[in-house]
């Protein structure tokens, strides 16, 4: 149970953007209404006009545009001044202190300046010895260990990292230990069991609730935190409190939405959700491994962790599919969901997959009945990195038996459009197209929407890092909320954002139930007579 934890979130950007999709929230007001709606008590906000025009005119600006929210903050984008178009250190402070700047934000990258060059150091130096926050984004490096390099030279000087992903755990949890002036922000970095990790290695001193919103949703970031599984000490130091010690700040007075419904009351009590919950998109990891493909680290991804995240989570049930998959070894890993479901409490079922890279259609033709013999497995899940466009030739004694069989697929595009969708859709109509990774972005939503009105037998999955603002509405709204499916792709990401991503949504509570477990109810069902009751979720 959680007392009502104090969120300041540690990053907010408005303000214009490259390739913004008409529907995606821009402005300052959609920052503050997100903050009201997922009751965010205090934000640091940063303004594009800095970036993409000039930046003193653009800091100014934003501090004039906040004026009226006493809950938010301004970042400055500041730069070395050597070039002539930027205050130097010494004319800079007075402004900063008159407008309560108290974190900058560094673009070294796209506003073209050189880090490592020596006039720079003049910069670092001031804001490490003023205290300052630094925020920079993993973009404006080329690599991570250019970053390390930075912190290195300047122990002083306080960085939040923000857009580090769940594949870049090898070189950056080592460079947490090795740096305490680094601080991380979880924006994307949804690694499984995060904040369980950060705990357990010491330094939950340095992580920052940071939503980047509007470009992501507040509520997916702060259901890390409300849903963490760590003493409630550091559930505040990671909502609010690391990031008010930082800034010198008190705490705000706190924001708490009188609206909410039932299931974002039970999120930030830290309580499970007062309806059931089915994931339909997992995979797993063999018994005791710790890593799948060749990047990338995923934190307790076997059964066991697996299991004890869902059922603490009250989850009723889901499909599994293998990451040894990816790895180009489908049978290796259609053993290894063989051996989850025996493992399993009720209500979890298997996805097969076969690849055509590796195998003969003669061979395909033996093998699929034989792995479909098992009939806890009503799924088929190609994988992208086969490289083969899933209406390829190919596939089809695949989906000629699954059409027969009334399975269901779920898929990940190959292609930047629906054609193959579209082809499948029509070809097998028997089969329910499940296209994974619908809330990446808007114009991967407008396309579902788009094609889920083409076909009835096409539904829209959510899961992807990107947490997109407001996208799940848009989904919703768009093909309906009957056709909208939410999934996690745990342990590669953590569940616990993407469940908070649909529970912080604007939906309806009874949308939401349909996206969290009835709608998965509806694609099972014209093959739910072939699972063993055991495999069968209630909802």
């Amino acid at each position: 149970m959680n007392p009502d934890l104090l969120f300041f979130d540690a990053f907010t950007r408005y303000g214009p953007r490259p390739k913004k999709h008409l529907a995606h929230a821009w402005r300052l007001d959609d920052i503050v209404a997100e903050m009201e709606h997922c009751s965010i008590s205090g934000a640091l906000v940063a303004s594009s006009f800095s970036i993409y025009q000039d930046a003193m005119q653009g800091n100014l600006r934003l501090s004039s545009e906040i004026a009226g929210h006493p809950q938010l903050y301004p970042v400055w984008n500041v730069m070395p001044h050597h070039a002539g178009d930027f205050p130097s250190p010494r004319e800079l402070e007075p402004l900063l202190r008159r407008h309560n700047v108290r974190a900058v934000i560094l673009h070294p990258k796209t506003n073209r300046w050189d880090g490592d060059a020596p006039h720079s150091a003049e910069l670092f130096r001031w804001l490490a010895r003023r205290r300052f926050l630094a925020i920079v984004f993993k973009e404006e490096f080329a690599q991570l260990p250019d970053l390390e390099r930075l912190l290195a030279r300047f122990p002083s000087l306080n960085v939040l990292l923000m857009s580090a992903g769940w594949d870049d755990q090898r070189l950056l949890l080592p460079m947490l230990e090795r740096r305490k002036n680094l601080h991380l922000g979880l924006d994307r970095f949804q690694i499984h069991y995060g904040p369980e990790r950060f705990v357990k290695m010491g330094c939950e001193d340095r992580i920052l609730y940071a939503s980047n919103a509007p470009l992501m949703g507040m509520g997916a970031h702060r259901a890390f935190v409300d849903w963490a599984e760590i003493p409630l000490a550091a559930r505040r130091k990671m909502a609010g409190g690391n990031l008010l010690r930082l800034l010198g700040l008190r705490a705000p007075p706190a924001r708490v939405n009188r609206r909410e419904d039932r299931l974002m009351a039970a999120a930030r009590a830290g309580r499970p959700l007062p309806v059931p919950v089915v994931d339909f998109h997992m995979h797993i990891l063999p018994e005791g491994a710790r890593g799948a493909i060749e990047h990338v680290r995923m934190e307790r991804g076997d059964p066991k962790g697996v299991f004890h995240q869902l059922n603490r989570m009250h989850c009723v049930g889901g499909g599994f599919m293998s990451w040894r998959v990816a790895a180009y070894d489908s049978w290796g890993g259609n053993e290894d969901v063989r051996r989850c479901l025996d493992v399993a409490p009720p209500g979890y079922w298997g996805l097969a997959s076969v690849d055509p890279l590796y195998f003969s259609q003669n061979e395909l033709a033996r093998m699929i009945p034989e792995v479909y013999r098992d009939r806890r497995f009503v799924g088929m899940k190609p994988y992208l990195r086969f490289g083969i466009e899933y209406h390829h030739p190919s596939y089809d004694v695949w989906w000629r038996f699954g059409n027969r069989h009334r399975f269901y697929a779920l898929i990940h595009r190959t292609r930047g459009d629906y054609a193959e969708v579209d082809a499948l859709a029509k070809k097998y109509p028997r089969v329910r197209w499940v296209v994974a990774h619908c809330g990446a972005d808007y114009r991967s939503a407008e396309l579902g929407v788009e094609c889920a009105r083409r076909h009835p037998n096409v539904y829209l999955e959510i899961t992807y890092t990107a947490v997109t603002y407001g996208i799940i509405d848009y989904l919703a709204n768009g093909a309906g909320a009957d056709r909208v499916l939410y999934g996690s792709d745990l342990p590669m990401r953590d569940l616990r954002p993407q469940l908070g991503w649909v529970v912080f949504s604007r939906l309806s509570e009874a949308e939401k139930r349909k996206i969290l477990a009835l709608n998965a109810a509806k694609v099972l069902a014209p093959c739910l007579a072939r699972l063993p009751a055991h495999n069968r979720p209630r909802v």
